[in-house]
């Protein structure tokens, strides 16, 4: 099967090669129809849950398969289909980023609220922002935790926990590092999990 799969993407590496120099336009489309079903099955996943049309995210997708083709190194290691998926996943995620279609989990938006109340009570009885492990003792969840959901809420990159409680642009959150202080564990469901990885789209101001 790998032989296979090597075989499949040296023709791919080939069909972009001709694009590329000679503008081959039959090319492309060739390599666009031997990834039509990671485009489709891309589409579908997102279109079930996103109020959008299957129609309108496939030309999404499009976006993202066109860059791939014109971003792919020919020599890299990594196959095509692998570079294509990722460029066509992110191209929807940017997407809905943009338009601000994906919501997010009530779970979020209940912890995000304890936070903001806290991070409001906690600088007026301190006299200056709190920091993380101060927002994390008074909401009983783990600084770890805290720094998650602000990743999710206002795009922080607040990476000490000595840090303050507001910050600016960030990384995507960590659904594994959110913990209650009086558990264990403090799982989500898988649902939401996907969803936090989705609704990284920025909120104004607390």
């Amino acid at each position: 099967m790998a032989a296979v799969g090597q075989i499949e993407n040296d023709r791919v590496v080939r069909l972009i090669t001709a694009y590329r120099e000679k503008g081959d336009r039959r090319a492309v489309e060739r390599v666009f129809a031997i990834h039509g079903k990671i485009l489709n099955h891309i589409v579908r996943r997102y279109s079930g849950s996103s109020g959008e049309t299957y129609e309108d995210l496939l030309q999404v997708g499009y976006v993202g398969l066109i860059k791939a083709v014109n971003g792919y190194k020919t020599n890299s290691n990594a196959r095509f289909s692998s570079y294509a998926y990722a460029m066509i996943d992110g191209e929807l995620r940017h997407h809905f980023r943009d338009t601000g279609l994906v919501k997010r989990p009530r779970w979020a938006r209940s912890l995000y609220s304890r936070i903001a109340e806290a991070t409001t009570k906690l600088t007026g009885e301190l006299g200056r922002p709190p920091l993380i492990d101060e927002i994390a003792r008074e909401v009983n969840v783990n600084p770890e935790g805290v720094l998650e959901v602000m990743k999710l809420f206002l795009n922080t990159n607040v990476s000490s926990l000595d840090a303050p409680g507001i910050g600016g642009d960030g990384e995507e959150p960590n659904v594994g590092a959110i913990r209650s202080l009086q558990y264990d564990s403090f799982s989500l469901p898988v649902e939401d999990r996907i969803l936090l990885e989705q609704g990284l789209d920025s909120l104004s101001e607390l």
